[in-house]
């Protein structure tokens, strides 16, 4: 009898990182995101938790973090401290023996994409939406690779 290994299914975390809040959003499928929550950020030890919660609770196997770059597609000073985030976030996560892929995603005007949004007008968190933006141009762009 021939057994199949069951091929696992990529399960994608997106982080819209900011000052004072994370807009996360997933992807169980890899096609479509979703809006997950905002972690209103504390301590980097204590955000990351938050952060470690959301990968145990949904397997999550990829992170993807917007990255705000120029016009130009060059990196600004928010796109170097986000990158500093994330890679004591990865630092974290290896710590606690969790595996998972780190890519990060030009974020260019997914905030102002989120905040346009007609049916997000009286809401008073967008953070989550852009992260669901961002993460929505990942997957897009992933399938045309």
């Amino acid at each position: 009898m021939i057994q199949r290994q069951k091929k696992q299914t990529k399960r994608y975390l997106s982080l819209d990182v900011g000052f004072k809040k994370i807009g996360v959003a997933i992807s169980l499928s890899g096609i479509i995101a979703k809006p997950e929550k905002v972690i209103f950020r504390k301590t980097n030890r204590e955000t990351f938790r938050d952060i470690e919660e959301i990968i145990r609770k949904f397997g999550i196997t990829t992170i993807v973090v917007g990255l705000p770059l120029s016009v130009n597609g060059e990196k600004t000073k928010m796109a170097e401290k986000i990158e500093k985030f994330a890679r004591k976030l990865d630092a974290y996560l290896k710590e606690k023996n969790i595996q998972v892929e780190l890519v990060f995603q030009d974020e260019f005007l997914s905030t102002a994409i989120a905040e346009n949004i007609e049916t997000l007008k009286f809401r008073r968190e967008k953070d989550d939406i852009a992260a669901a933006i961002i993460l929505q141009e990942y997957l897009d762009r992933k399938e045309n690779l």
